[in-house]
C-alpha cells in the first residue's frame, strides 16, 4: 500500500471514528435532556422551598443578633449560621481623581499595584489599604460590617443547583 492510499484509509477511519463519536455524544445529550425533563421540576420545587426557608432563617438571624455575640457563628445540623465581618465593596465617583491622588500621595511601589496600565484603579489591591489611606484618596467602603452567614458545611449542593438552574435559564 502506498503512502497516499494509507493516508486516504486513515482519513476514512478517522471520519468513521468521529461519526461514531458524534452519535454517542448525541445519545448522551438526549439522555441528559430526558433526565433534566424528569428531575428538573422537582429540583426547582425544592430549590424554591430551600430559598424560602433560607429567607426565613436570614430574617430570624437578623432579628436576633444577641444570639451571636460570642461565638459569632453557630453550627446546627451542618449549617453554619450567624454573623461574619464583610470586606465590603470599594467605590469612587471620579476614577481619574482617585488615580491622580494615588499618584500624588502614595509611594511609587504602591502606585504600581493600585493602578493598572489601562489607567483604572485595581480594586483587589485597594482592599489592602488602611481606612485612613482610603479616605485620603476619596475611596468609600460600602456594605462593610456584619452580614448574615448561612452556609452548608459539608456540601456544594447550592453551587450545583445554581449552575443547573442558570443553565436552564440560558436555554
Amino acid at each position: 500500500m502506498n503512502k497516499q492510499n494509507d493516508i486516504e484509509q486513515l482519513s476514512a477511519d478517522y471520519a468513521t471514528a468521529m461519526t461514531d463519536l458524534a452519535y454517542e455524544m448525541g445519545v448522551l445529550e438526549s439522555a441528559v435532556r430526558a433526565l433534566k425533563a424528569k428531575y428538573l421540576p422537582g429540583i426547582k420545587r425544592d430549590a424554591a422551598r430551600a430559598a424560602a426557608v433560607k429567607a426565613k432563617l436570614k430574617a430570624r438571624i437578623e432579628e436576633s443578633p444577641e444570639q451571636f455575640i460570642k461565638p459569632r457563628t453557630l453550627l446546627f445540623h451542618g449549617v453554619k449560621v450567624g454573623f461574619a465581618k464583610s470586606k465590603g465593596t470599594v467605590s469612587w465617583s471620579d476614577e481619574d481623581a482617585v488615580i491622580r491622588r494615588i499618584r500624588e500621595r502614595l509611594p511609587k511601589d504602591q502606585v504600581e499595584l493600585l493602578i493598572r496600565s489601562k489607567e483604572n484603579v485595581h480594586k483587589p489591591a485597594v482592599y489592602d489599604l488602611v481606612a485612613a489611606d482610603l479616605k485620603r484618596l476619596g475611596i468609600e467602603i460600602t456594605d462593610a460590617g456584619d452580614q448574615v452567614v448561612i452556609k452548608l458545611t459539608d456540601s456544594d449542593i447550592e453551587k450545583i443547583v445554581d449552575a443547573l438552574l442558570k443553565g436552564e435559564e440560558a436555554q
